[in-house]
């Protein structure tokens, strides 16, 4: 039965196997001393490989959507799972920056099912009306997870080294490789469906003229890039920018500051899976994208405007904390836009538009306004004015600002996909 027992079990691990992925992308970080001595890496090197990892990851994004349309999130899983391991187990005891590299464009590409298995699980496991909520469970566990992560990593890497850490890692991805092939199942084994229709769906093969559709499909691209301004709130400016930005409004050391951004990620913990209910409990899902929209919105230019006091700025760190996790009701109408058997390279799609928007892009926006806004442009980070740091964040503001009038346009979308249900790519 569909929120059963099974359900809840599938949901869980496919939620482990995506908080491991995220163990697995910040594992370089907890690393930098011992990469730097036992590799000889320059900063631009040490950034080179740990890009290397988000590029193979984000291009492997559509592909592996389209392998869980044609084989099942339990085959795949279990299979990027084993495969990790011994990308790990490489990692760790890589003696060149060649080998490092290679290794971590591997993991990347075994990371890559991860999110698209978890946001087709929730779709296929739980009613329609619940997804939004289950998929906002999972990035909250997500988040939460990494906080203890971001405790526990290091403390690992410090009492067993790189190669240790490597063949622990290694096998825990093995173990949850196992536990995914025990506990997981690709759909409900009783037929319990919420739209016959979808069943007649689900047994039509995938076909490459039919996948294309999904990938050509404008309002997936729209939802998507809707989806990513939301994200930028955690990868962007929570990933990178908020550190030094708020050592400098505030006055802080750069360790007190990423204290202080941990406000964000908890807002986005808690506000990920209520608002999600709220969507679904409702049935005003547009309704619900429109309020997050305009309060992500606002408390971005609170946090670029407002010059004195500190309260304001951890007031703006809750609510665009709390409202960024609304990119779960993007791929709601993602998923509503294709039909069962499309859903996974749907949301392949779906999460390469959304990181590239929310990370990559609009990090380098930023970067680049920050180095164009005066004084000398080669200088580093921390040597940035606050009007400096201003100037870079503006753009920030302005991208979040573009929620409102694409969200706008992705409800009348939504609305006119409603009125005629052949246009549900099938």
């Amino acid at each position: 039965m569909i929120g059963s027992g099974r359900a809840w079990a599938t949901w869980l691990v496919a939620s482990l196997c995506l908080l491991f992925q995220f163990v697995v992308q910040v594992q370089p970080s907890v690393m930098i001393p011992a990469l730097e001595q036992d590799l000889s890496l320059s900063a631009e090197q040490l950034g080179f490989l740990t890009s290397s990892y988000f590029i193979s990851y984000l291009i492997c994004q559509i592909p592996s959507g389209w392998l869980l349309d044609r084989v099942g999130p339990r085959v795949v899983l279990a299979s990027s799972l084993a495969l990790s391991m011994g990308g790990l187990v490489w990692f760790g005891s890589a003696q060149s920056l060649e080998s490092a590299v290679a290794a971590r464009v591997a993991l990347g590409v075994f990371g890559a099912p991860a999110f698209p298995a978890a946001a087709l699980i929730a779709s296929r496991w739980f009613h329609p009306r619940r997804f939004t909520l289950m998929l906002g469970l999972t990035e909250s566990f997500t988040l939460l997870g990494g906080v203890l992560v971001d405790v526990g990593l290091p403390a690992l890497v410090s009492s067993t080294g790189r190669q240790g850490s490597g063949w622990i890692l290694g096998g825990c991805a093995l173990g949850l490789g196992v536990l995914g092939w025990w506990l997981m199942r690709n759909h409900p084994s009783d037929g319990s469906k919420i739209d016959p229709a979808d069943d007649r769906a689900q047994l039509q093969p995938v076909t490459d003229r039919s996948a294309l559709r999904v990938l050509v499909d404008p309002r997936i691209w729209l939802a998507a890039i809707h989806g990513g301004l939301f994200f930028a709130v955690i990868a962007t400016f929570g990933g990178l920018w908020g550190v030094p930005f708020l050592h400098l409004r505030l006055g802080i050391e750069t360790s007190s500051a990423a204290h202080v951004l941990a406000i964000l990620f908890v807002a986005g913990a808690i506000g990920a899976p209520l608002i999600g209910l709220a969507a679904g409990r409702s049935g005003l899902r547009s309704v619900v994208l429109m309020i997050a929209s305009l309060a992500c919105t606002g408390s971005a230019f609170g946090l670029v405007l407002f010059t004195e006091g500190t309260t304001p700025v951890y007031v703006m760190l809750v609510i665009i904390g709390f409202f960024s996790g609304a990119y779960a009701l993007d791929l709601a109408f993602v998923i509503d836009m294709v039909s069962p058997r499309h859903q996974g390279i749907a949301m392949g799609l779906a999460n390469l538009v959304l990181g590239v928007v929310g990370g990559p892009l609009m990090i380098m926006l930023i970067a680049r306004a920050i180095a164009h806004s005066g004084g000398d442009s080669g200088a580093s980070v921390l040597d940035a004015t606050l009007d400096q740091m201003n100037a870079g964040l503006s753009w920030f503001a302005w991208g979040i600002a573009l929620l409102i009038p694409l969200g706008i346009i992705l409800m009348l979308c939504a609305r006119g996909s409603s009125r005629q249900s052949s246009y549900r790519i099938q």
